[in-house]
């Protein structure tokens, strides 16, 4: 993606649509004030003519802006063009340039200036310039000038002090428009800065977990072989035998994520995210994870999930959820907690998933940081759950936040979009819920702050 330095012509295309129309009422009102109060003879129908001119050229620019074709530099040269023939003709048909509003002349000089290339804005310059050269010897005097000199000097005055204060005027809106569409685009280049380190990262690690993935199928199947041979061993008590079951669920899952990670294809030449219904999703994640963490209690209040959602995601989903319960389940370590709790909140276009810990929550540094860089709290951490986490969720169009909770602990937000309305409002828990037991229970809320 590439940003413009200069600000976005459909802008300045909007801007100048305005100062037309003030420029119409302006002069309009100039010249009957001019011949009906100060008795000043102008060539009435000429200017009004003019002046019709620049009104047609408004009405036909706004109706241009309403179309979708873009507002290019060149066009938006002529625009200014435009403008310097028609106040220049007037000045011609008012006294030139011994007419003190000419200095407004300097107006579409300053807006090519601010927002077109250099070579439109010289071009501009130039003819400016040469137009008004050419006004200090050719226009119509005004015959009140000739009449009594001190008025004229006067009104002359009156008229410097007014051009001074419309084109201030001017000048400060051009340069407003250009400083803030520069500012937009400052902040966007920073956004595009952070998603190329961040994709870059990204990238890295998704080299090295390939290359991880392939190393570990050999141990993995050392260690499955060994727990086979310690099953088949005599004299093993019960404890031993429900510690190995445990040993080969985990290894069992180790190589599941491995293999689906071995034969991921390319984002752009694999299968799109799947339609799974929200209930269902959310039942594996818990149950795989409960297969790594089985000591830490993991509260789950269903009521918020109604039936019938469903979710397009594909494995980046779990992946992701995967990482945020084992961040609060280390959080809450840290302050001797085994507890993490987990909520729902959906409505008609997303689903929220509220998970909980009793750490000792986040301080306002690493709250900014959440998800935008690589850090870690935790003394043998990577810092890359996080990151991956978001990754995956943005690229699922969801979207994931971190907040302290009122008393001690971290609340984490997962937002996803739902692509089905729900029909039935129920609890969507399975019958495998069954087997959580006593963590698939209240939730924190209900030990800590008071609810969501």
């Amino acid at each position: 993606m590439q940003l413009q330095l200069t600000a976005s012509p459909r802008k300045f295309l909007q801007t100048l649509l305005w100062l037309r129309l003030l420029a119409v009422i302006g002069q309009s009102s100039t010249v009957v004030i001019a011949d009906r109060f100060l008795g000043i003879s102008l060539p009435l129908e000429p200017l009004m003519l003019a002046i019709g001119a620049l009104a047609v050229t408004a009405a036909l620019t706004a109706v241009r802006l309403r179309t979708q074709l873009p507002v290019t530099q060149l066009e938006l040269g002529l625009q200014l063009l435009i403008d310097v023939l028609q106040l220049a003709a007037v000045l011609y048909m008012s006294g030139g340039t011994t007419n003190p509003f000419a200095s407004l002349l300097l107006v579409p000089v300053a807006f090519s200036a601010a927002a077109l290339a250099w070579p439109y804005a010289i071009g501009i310059a130039l003819i400016t310039l040469g137009g008004y050269l050419w006004l200090t010897a050719h226009f119509r005097a005004l015959p009140f000038m000739g009449a009594n000199m001190m008025a004229a000097f006067d009104l002359h005055m009156v008229g410097m002090h007014v051009t001074f204060a419309l084109s201030t005027a001017l000048l400060a809106i051009a340069l407003a428009v250009m400083a803030t569409e520069m500012r937009s685009r400052d902040r966007a280049m920073t956004r595009l800065r952070e998603a190329a380190l961040r994709n870059e990262h990204l990238n890295a690690m998704g080299l090295l977990a390939a290359g991880a993935a392939h190393e570990l199928s050999t141990p993995l199947l050392s260690m499955a072989m060994l727990v086979s041979e310690l099953r088949a061993a005599r004299r093993i008590d019960r404890q031993f035998h429900s510690d190995l079951a445990l040993l080969e669920r985990q290894i069992q899952l180790c190589k599941e994520r491995l293999t689906t990670l071995l034969h991921a294809r390319q984002a752009f030449g694999g299968p799109g995210p799947l339609r799974i219904p929200a209930g269902q999703l959310l039942q594996q994640v818990i149950d795989d994870w409960s297969i790594v963490r089985p000591a830490v209690q993991l509260q789950v209040d269903w009521d918020g999930l109604e039936s019938g959602a469903l979710l397009e995601v594909d494995d980046g989903f779990s992946q992701a959820l995967t990482s945020l319960l084992h961040n609060a389940a280390d959080a809450s370590a840290t302050r001797g907690s085994h507890r993490v709790g987990m909520c729902f909140c959906q409505d008609a276009t997303s689903l929220q998933i509220i998970i909980e810990d009793e750490g000792m929550g986040l301080d306002a540094e690493i709250g900014q940081l959440a998800g935008k860089a690589v850090f870690t709290t935790k003394p043998t951490g990577f810092g890359l759950g996080l990151v991956l986490s978001h990754a995956n969720l943005n690229r699922l169009k969801g979207t994931v936040t971190l907040n302290n909770r009122p008393q001690l602990g971290t609340r984490t937000t997962v937002s996803m979009p739902v692509v089905a309305t729900p029909t039935v409002t129920q609890p969507a828990v399975t019958p495998s819920t069954a087997a959580l037991g006593a963590r698939a229970s209240a939730p924190l809320r209900a030990a800590g702050d008071g609810g969501h």
